[in-house]
């Protein structure tokens, strides 16, 4: 299986609001391969370069699995960034086009299992934005 992480960040290192987007792909034989293949790639490259310097907490926005290559293109991710009282946040929605019937593709939500408002929001007026800020990160950095 092809796995698409949709990873992001604020780079600490600069004054201003930001948020640092970081889509990621992986063949592995299920979700959790996946899952230790990025923690793994993130953690070497924040070791081996620059890249991630002000990244202390890394976010995974979505998980999405493809059965393999599509042959059509297919949007894994749409994700918009809006200001929040305590900065900028991120509606997120993976597959946001795809059939609930289509087996190709699935997509994974990290964080509260019983919660599956924050994998699609069809309206902002639905934005939590306390729920938002209690998201927890994927990797921490020291």
């Amino acid at each position: 299986m092809l796995y698409i992480g949709n990873f992001s960040y604020n780079d600490d290192s600069d004054s201003k609001d930001n948020y640092c987007l970081m889509p990621c792909v992986v063949e592995a034989e299920n979700p959790d391969e996946a899952m230790e293949k990025f923690a793994d790639c993130l953690s070497r490259v924040r070791r081996t370069s620059d890249l991630l310097e002000g990244a202390h907490e890394i976010f995974l926005d979505s998980l999405t699995e493809l059965e393999g290559a599509p042959a059509e293109p297919v949007i894994c991710q749409w994700q918009k960034i809006v200001p929040a009282i305590s900065g900028l946040c991120s509606v997120t929605s993976a597959l946001p086009v795809v059939d609930e019937d289509d087996d190709f593709a699935n997509a994974y939500a990290w964080g509260d299992e019983h919660d599956d408002d924050h994998a699609h929001v069809d309206d902002l007026e639905d934005l939590d934005e306390d729920e938002m800020d209690e998201t927890e990160p994927f990797l921490l950095f020291e």
